[in-house]
Parts: structure tokens; sequence; C-alpha cells
């Protein structure tokens, strides 16, 4: 297979922004139909970035034998149906996160996926970042030793009564972050202490909950203490109406023999690394700027996915990394209702 033949199901503004400028980009991309159910948006879409058609319904898309992937970025409520849906049709499938809106939605889908044999990847795109990529490197070679601990804050300046349409803040910006942690550290959450706060700030926000019961919530802030399968520890905080020097992500990695630091906000440089010769020795370890080549805004990220389609790889998130997010931010919502650390759930091999 030369070229992917993909399709894109939701044209608004994220893909717009993102996704696809950077689809347009690849050389193994064919653009065959841009839908979506506003027509004029599917139509700007087809102008834009040069699809083949356009169309309302993304049903006729799937039975075209004509495409080989689809794309899919709409809101939440329409991800179970829609990804089954192109499970049926045997479509590789890019879905924005979180790719469901509980954890018995993400078993269906993930059965669906397996019994498919199609690629399945939730979009965690902070995740494939140049400057995070080069984060995961520093970490994975060794430079900072072994990991010791992790702090994280994610924080955005949106209006506070916007968080509800949105899931609240873990669901929107806080699953961004929870992913970065696993890309960088490597492995699973295991266990997770969190509590969740109002706009006033007053009240705890969670629930005793089945599988069946949504992750969405209407926080604006929320506190998490995790461990890593690995046994590091994090400290991750998200805020949803903050105005201060804090990017969307702020992250520190620290290490028996340095650390490295993601975004801090007082610099122009995204990415810092300090590094001492032996453990614990840091009484002369200073930050120092790391190079990061910079590729094009997104497209490191979809490179991976339609590379891993024409070459058969499985270079790129699937569907068990977007299930292990929506695991841990149901284990954050059953310990702010609970008051105790709960155990994040594990998938089986569905």
């Amino acid at each position: 297979m030369e070229k992917v033949r993909t399709g894109v199901i939701g044209c608004g503004g994220i893909a717009n922004a993102y996704h696809l400028p950077a689809m347009e980009r690849l050389d193994n991309v064919r653009l065959v139909c841009a839908c979506d159910l506003i027509e004029e948006r599917a139509a700007s879409a087809k102008d834009r970035f040069g699809f083949e058609k356009s169309s309302r319904d993304y049903r006729e898309m799937l039975a075209d034998p004509g495409i080989d992937a689809v794309c899919v970025f709409t809101k939440i409520e329409a991800h179970l149906q829609i990804s089954l849906d192109a499970a049926a049709a045997k479509k590789h499938v890019f879905i924005q996160k979180p790719f469901a809106y509980n954890l018995s939605q993400g078993r269906l889908i993930l059965k669906a996926v397996k019994n498919a044999g199609i690629h399945y990847t939730p979009s965690f795109m902070h995740s494939y970042l140049d400057e995070s990529a080069a984060a995961a490197e520093l970490v994975k070679s060794g430079a900072i030793g072994d990991i010791t601990g992790i702090r994280i804050m994610n924080a955005t300046q949106n209006p506070p009564e916007t968080a509800p349409s949105y899931g609240g803040c873990l669901m929107d910006i806080g699953c961004h972050g929870m992913d970065l942690v696993r890309t960088v550290a490597g492995g699973g959450i295991d266990v997770m202490f969190a509590r969740a706060f109002a706009r006033d700030g007053d009240g705890l926000f969670g629930r005793e909950a089945d599988e069946d019961t949504p992750l969405n919530g209407d926080e604006t802030k929320i506190s998490m203490l995790y461990s890593l399968d690995s046994g590091v520890n994090v400290s991750h905080e998200v805020m949803w109406s903050h105005v201060g020097a804090t990017r969307r992500f702020e992250m520190e990695i620290f290490g028996t023999r340095g650390s490295v630091y993601l975004f801090n906000p007082h610099r122009k440089a995204k990415l810092f690394c300090a590094r001492t010769v032996s453990d614990y020795d840091f009484h002369n370890a200073q930050y120092k700027e790391i190079d990061v080549p910079e590729t094009f805004f997104g497209l490191r990220h979809h490179k991976l996915f339609f590379d891993d389609i024409v070459n058969g790889t499985r270079l790129s998130k699937c569907g068990r990394d977007g299930f292990s997010i929506l695991a841990a931010a149901d284990a954050a919502r059953r310990s702010a209702a609970s008051g105790r650390s709960e155990t994040v759930i594990k998938i089986n091999d569905e």
C-alpha cells in the first residue's frame, strides 16, 4: 500500500487547527472524504485540504471500499457507535481522546477492534510533541539515573462555567497529563488518590460507580497523588481556570542523577536537564537547555499512525493505552468519592 486512503469524520475546530494541517503534509496519506453533519463544514474542509469528496453521513464513508482508515474528530458522544461501525467495516481508526465515556464502552470497543484486526489509535497529542519525545528519550537513556518522582501541573485559562461541557478538567486536560506521565516514565498508573473541587472551591466531586457510569464531571480543579506500577510516585494537579505563568503542561521528572524539566513557565526553551556524575550528588547540578529539533505541529503524531498501517508496525498508541487512561480517571473519580486510595482497574486481553 503506497498511500492510506483516508476519511475524516468531524471537520470542526480541532480538525482544522491541528489534525488536517499535519495529515495533508504526509506522503503516505490520500485524503479521500471529509465528513461532517454540517454540510458547509465538510465542504470547507474538502476545499481547504484537498479531499476528493465530502459527505454528511459517515456510514456512506465506511461502506466505501476505497477508504482504508478513518480519523474521528467528533464529540465523545459519537465515539462508541462510530468505533464499532468502523471496526465492523474493518477500517483503521485514529480517534480523539477520550475514546469512550466509561470502562464498559472501552471494553466493547477494544473487543471489536481485536476481532477486526485493525489499528486503533487514541489521540493524546501532547505525548507526541517534539519536546515530549526528547524528554522521554532523556529518561530512557538513563541521563538522570533511576526515576524517583514526578511533579506535573496541567493548567488552562478557560472560563469556569465551561468545565461541564468538556467533561470536567480531569477528562479534558488531566487525561493528556496522565498519558504524558506514562509516555515519559514508562509503565502504567497503579494506585490513585484524588480530590476534586468545584469552581467556588467547595465540595468534593466523585462518586461510587460501576463500569457503566460516565466518567465526565464538572470539576474545575483536581489534585491527584498516584503511583506507577514501577513504584514511582506522581503529584499531579489539574486546573481549568488558571491565570498565571504555568503553561498547559509543566512537568519535572526527578532522578537519582538529576532531573528533566519540561515546559518551564519562566523560560523560553521548552526542555531542560540537570545532571550529576554520581547518585544524589546534586550540589553542583545546573539546568541546561536541551536543543530540540522542531517538526511541523502534529506531524510526528499522525505519521506514526499511518506508518503503522503501511508497514504493519505498532509504534503509535493503541486502544489499550486509551483504556489505561480511562481506568486511571475512573480510579480518581472513585477516590474523590470514597476519600481513600483506589486501585486502578487493569484490562484483560479483550
